[in-house]
C-alpha cells in the first residue's frame, strides 16, 4: 500500500499491529507503531496502544510494556492495564503486577477478575499474607467470584446448572447417570490394574 502511495488509516494500522502481536513480530510491530505519528502524522489510538502492550507482554518484555503504558500521553484504560496485569501473572512479575493492579482498582474497583489475577500472582510467589489482604479487600467490597454455570436446551426447555446448586427437578436421575458414566470412565484403568496384578502373580 505504501509503495502504491496509499495512506493507511487507523483501522489498517491496528489490523497490522494485531497481526504482528499474534505472530510475535515485536520489532516489526514497534516499527509500525512508532511510524503512526512520525511517518503518518496521526496519534496512536487506545486500541493501538493495547496491541503494542500485548505484543511486548507476550514476548516477556514486561518492563518495556509497563514503561510504554506509564508514558502514554493519554490515560490508559482498563483493557490496557488488564492486558499488562495478565502478562505479569504469566511471567511472575510480582512488583510490576502490584503497581498495575493499583491503577486497575482505581478505574474499575468492582471487577472481581482483577482481584483474582492479582491474588493468583502473589499466591504463585507464596506471599500468602498479601493473598489474605486481597481476599479481605474483596469481602469488604462485597465482591464474590461468580459460580460456574452451564445450560442445555431439551425439548424447547432450558435446563440451567450452577455449581453447588442441586435444585434441578430431575437431579436424582441426573446424578444417577453421572455416577454410571464416572464408573464407565474408570473401567479401563481398573481393568489394567487387574491385568497388571495377574501378570505380576504369574511372574512371581
Amino acid at each position: 500500500m505504501l509503495e502504491l502511495g496509499v495512506k493507511p488509516d487507523h483501522i489498517i494500522i491496528t489490523s497490522v499491529l494485531s497481526a504482528c502481536r499474534h505472530a510475535g513480530l515485536v520489532d516489526e510491530g514497534l516499527k509500525i507503531f512508532y511510524s503512526i505519528e512520525k511517518v503518518h502524522g496521526m496519534r496512536p489510538t487506545m486500541e493501538q496502544y493495547s496491541c503494542v502492550v500485548d505484543l511486548l507482554a507476550r514476548a516477556g518484555r514486561i518492563d518495556d510494556a509497563y514503561s510504554l503504558v506509564t508514558g502514554m500521553p493519554i490515560e490508559a484504560n482498563a483493557n490496557v492495564w488488564g492486558t499488562l496485569l495478565g502478562a505479569c501473572r504469566v511471567y511472575h512479575e510480582v512488583e510490576i503486577g502490584h503497581a498495575v493492579a493499583e491503577h486497575l482498582f482505581k478505574i474499575e474497583a468492582n471487577n472481581i477478575g482483577n482481584y483474582v489475577v492479582l491474588s493468583n500472582l502473589f499466591a504463585a510467589d507464596a506471599r500468602w499474607d498479601v493473598v489474605m489482604e486481597i481476599r479481605k479487600l474483596m469481602r469488604m467490597r462485597g465482591l464474590k467470584k461468580p459460580a460456574g454455570c452451564s445450560w442445555i436446551e431439551l425439548e424447547r426447555r432450558k435446563n440451567v446448572f450452577v455449581a453447588g446448586d442441586s435444585s434441578h427437578p430431575q437431579r436424582t436421575n441426573i446424578y444417577s447417570v453421572l455416577s454410571i458414566l464416572d464408573l464407565q470412565s474408570k473401567e479401563p484403568f481398573v481393568l489394567k490394574q487387574q491385568v497388571g496384578s495377574h501378570l505380576l502373580e504369574c511372574c512371581t
